[in-house]
């Protein structure tokens, strides 16, 4: 079987995404626009998939961004603490009942998960910082996480609902977290 890459991974979701994202543009194509001006389109299917194919491919591209940042700041001579490149790689220790250290897959929050991506990248390229914790995609992508937990962990039906709002703010955690990213590309390349 032939070697698959994290650059495959990575254009994969993206196109997941774009295909989610133009699902849920031809559902509203089809959809009606009742008396009071409102959209009746059949949407939730596409919505749903939307939110969940955003975080696929936020998750995979924090984790790649930090492997490389890692892995370049040992290659450039830039010191980088044990700790640092066992969370960019996302491993944890703990002991097991034998009182033996044993290696399990560490348990990182989304939002210090992408910070830590985009310090070590700085770091690892000696970058100006671009990360504004105030940006509206920051908020966007945090408050984007709640509806992503709860379709992902459904416990009643309205759990399953996803509002305009919410596919609004889902899209622009997406542009804003690619637009920093696209920052990083520039000064990397240049």
């Amino acid at each position: 079987m032939e070697e698959r890459t994290t650059k495959e991974l990575i254009e994969t979701l993206g196109e997941d995404f774009e295909r989610c994202y133009q699902g849920l543009l031809q559902s509203f194509d089809e959809g009606t626009i009742d008396k009071d001006g409102n959209l009746d389109a059949d949407y939730e299917f596409h919505a749903r998939q939307l939110v969940r194919a955003v975080f696929a491919y936020i998750e995979e591209v924090t984790f790649s961004v930090k492997v490389t940042a890692a892995s370049d700041c040992m290659r450039r001579g830039i010191e980088i603490s044990p700790q640092e490149r066992y969370i960019a790689a996302e491993i944890d220790y703990e002991l097991n009942e034998k009182g033996e250290v044993v290696e399990r897959p560490a348990h990182i929050k989304l939002p210090s998960n992408v910070r830590f991506a985009f310090m070590l990248l700085e770091k690892a390229h000696e970058l100006p910082p671009q990360f504004d914790a105030s940006a509206e995609w920051w908020f966007c992508l945090r408050e984007s996480i709640k509806v992503r937990d709860r379709l992902v962990h459904p416990r009643m039906p309205g759990d399953l609902d996803v509002s305009p709002e919410e596919l609004i703010k889902a899209l622009k955690a997406k542009n804003g977290f690619d637009g920093v990213l696209h920052y990083y590309i520039g000064f990397n390349t240049a």
